[in-house]
């Protein structure tokens, strides 16, 4: 595991593992919110929002001086926050916890974005100026981050300030403080307080190794520490019918015991990078038959109107989105216009302060959304980017990477070499190389459509996913069939950097051994354990000098139809059947092409005829087949006469 600072009760910097299993839970945070609280000189109640599980209400039943009911957004702070910085702490708590406490704010509530360090037995509280999320959803974990300098100079100094950049400050303060700070965090937020100033400097911001940090945006996180033993890179073969698929989904559900996702593509020749990792594709919008519903066009139809100013937009949306989502209206208004404009909190009255801030978030959507520019517009063919597999599975992951708990994301490729895989890979071959740490040893560049797809699905800034990398919590599992016609050959720079696992050609007969099948009708009428009779013919393949990857895996045949679900006797109708449309058909056209005759020696001048050998077959059975083979298969024959029939 990577070493990050903390900070310990005596403000001394140290650097130690950190154990991501070892966070604050929310039951924790409580706890420690209530320690705080009731060091107040008067009574307070705490208590966890229902079904809000990060969220937290405040209440004085008695003499408050004025501070009134007050709603706190709170997570215990971890490491690792953005990539290669280890001298800081953050907190991710969902987007819709942030914005409710936003929106208590919005009705005059007090609202607090709250971390609470701990470490030896000595707490510091960390506050962030409490603002609305833009996140494509309202699960997105949001960021926040304070220096660690920032936690021990608090731990000595009682309270310092953190700029952030644009005005805003992060704070940082002994529990002694928080009366102070919920009577002064307005100010406290959004400059530096001189009479702070004069006893410490605020902790610059500019320091940060990453430049992520001067744009003011979240870094994703491409190394978790996560431990599992499987390969990340991985590549199962074998001839066809050996399990690969079933081995693969058995691990794949170990894999994910705990949780996760997986996502499955199968290559073919016509297989493309375009479809592996994304492109721009042909949409239908607009027009009658859209996404957009009834009560959607109406205010698409207000926010449209140029004879109206943002003001009377506003007024005449108000109504719709007080009950629900009145901080979403300026983010709304911000898409569409730069007008400045009042909002109301929900009891009508006038909000404290501008809402420059969600016009801007607003403004700053702009370039990355489809905007109606005419709701009665015909249907129209439009071009959005669709990523594929590799992208989706990577785009969970990484969200998964950026939270306190990430779980695996598995990728399962079928029939990898059926594929042009130099090809489809493009410059994604290079995120193969992991380092030592599972994650990509290098990165690659994206392209402006691929950011902004991931900047939406991770709620970061798009700057921060200019470049990527494969996580250490993402698996890419292949199968690989070499026996099959037409496939790719892989170069020796792709195979490197791929664990291989073969299979061979009998490792998984376990549960076929027994299991017979009568065949053949009349005076051939006899049982054949299906493996006998598979082994009899791989011998005879062998002893021809045809390599094991053609020979017949166990599961050649189904698993669901060689694997009785009771019993030992397998369905002879549906073996028969399959029986003659797989293994007979990939004898007769691939495997023992060059060898007919000899194969199907029991068929006699039909061994040519791949519909007489069929139709043989459900005749003879094994009779169709050389004579080694038929001896080794050690056929029961049926048609002997019980002492019944001879009476």
């Amino acid at each position: 595991m990577p070493e990050y600072q903390f900070a310990d009760k005596g403000g001394k910097i140290i650097s130690v593992e950190y154990d991501k299993n070892n966070y604050f839970s929310a039951e924790q945070v409580l706890s420690s919110l209530e320690s705080v609280f009731s060091k107040f000189p008067f009574p307070a109640y705490v208590e966890q929002v229902e079904e809000y599980d990060d969220v937290f209400h405040v209440t004085f039943p008695e003499g408050n001086d004025g501070i009134g009911d007050v709603f706190i957004c709170a997570k215990g702070t971890t490491p690792g926050g953005r990539s290669g910085l280890k001298d800081e702490q953050r907190i991710q708590p969902k987007a819709k916890y942030l914005n409710y406490v936003f929106e208590r704010g919005e009705e005059g509530k007090k609202a607090v974005f709250l971390g609470v360090y701990n470490r030896d037995g000595e707490t510091i509280l960390c506050t962030w100026k409490v603002m609305a999320s833009a996140a494509a959803s309202l699960e997105t974990p949001i960021s926040k981050q304070i220096k660690i300098t920032s936690i021990a100079k608090a731990m000595r100094e009682g309270f310092v300030q953190q700029d952030k950049g644009k005005g805003e400050y992060a704070c940082a303060f002994r529990p002694e403080f928080l009366y102070f700070y919920l009577r002064n965090c307005e100010w406290l937020h959004t400059g530096n307080v001189s009479e702070l100033a004069e006893h410490t400097e605020p902790e610059s911001f500019e320091n940060a190794v990453d430049i992520t940090s001067k744009n003011s945006f979240e870094a994703v996180d491409f190394c978790t520490g996560i431990k599992l033993k499987s390969p990340r890179n991985r590549i199962i073969f074998g001839a066809p019918g050996t399990g690969k698929s079933f081995t693969l989904n058995k691990e794949a559900k170990e894999l994910l015991a705990d949780g996760g996702h997986e996502e499955r593509v199968t290559f073919h020749p016509d297989y493309s990078y375009a479809n592996f990792v994304g492109t721009y594709k042909p949409v239908m919008v607009g027009g009658s038959s859209g996404t957009i519903d009834c009560m959607s066009k109406e205010v698409v139809s207000v926010l449209l109107d140029k004879t109206k100013t943002a003001q009377e937009k506003y007024d005449l949306l108000y109504d719709r989105f007080k009950d629900d989502g009145l901080t979403r209206l300026p983010i709304l208004l911000g898409l569409y216009t730069d007008e400045v404009f009042k909002t109301r909190k929900q009891d009508g009255t006038d909000a404290v302060g501008d809402n420059s801030v969600e016009r801007n978030h607003g403004k700053a959507l702009r370039p990355y959304v489809a905007l109606p520019s005419d709701i009665k517009a015909k249907e129209e063919i439009a071009y959005e980017y669709v990523p594929g597999p590799f992208m989706r599975v990577l785009a969970k992951a990484l969200k998964s990477a950026m939270t306190d708990n990430p779980k695996p994301h598995l990728l399962i490729i079928e029939e990898i070499n059926r594929a042009n895989v130099a090809a489809v890979f493009g410059d994604v071959f290079q995120l193969l190389d992991r380092a030592s740490t599972n994650d990509s040893e290098y990165e690659i560049a994206t392209t402006i459509e691929m950011r902004i797809y991931l900047a939406k699905e991770l709620g970061v800034d798009i700057g921060a996913v200019e470049t990527i990398k494969i996580p250490d919590n993402m698996f890419i599992w292949a199968t690989m069939n070499s026996a099959d016609q037409g496939v790719f050959p892989m170069d020796t720079a792709f195979k490197r950097r791929w664990d291989f696992t073969y299979l061979g050609i009998d490792d998984s007969e376990k549960d076929l051994i027994g299991k017979t099948v009568v065949l053949g009708s009349g005076n051939t009428k006899h049982k054949v354990e299906w493996n006998k009779l598979r082994k009899a013919i791989n011998n005879f393949l062998a002893k021809e000098k045809i390599n094991e990857d053609k020979q017949l895996g166990p599961y050649f045949i189904a698993r669901n139809i060689v694997v009785p679900e009771e019993g030992a006797e397998i369905d002879n109708e549906r073996f028969i059947h399959t029986f003659k449309s797989k293994v007979i058909m990939y004898l007769f056209e691939d495997a023992a092409k060059q060898k007919r005759p000899k194969l199907f020696e029991g068929c006699f001048e039909n061994s040519s005829r791949y519909s007489e050998i069929c139709r043989e077959f459900e005749k003879k059975g094994v009779g169709i087949f050389h004579h080694d083979i038929q001896l080794e298969a050690e056929p029961e024959d049926l048609t002997r006469a019980s002492p019944v029939d001879n009476e």
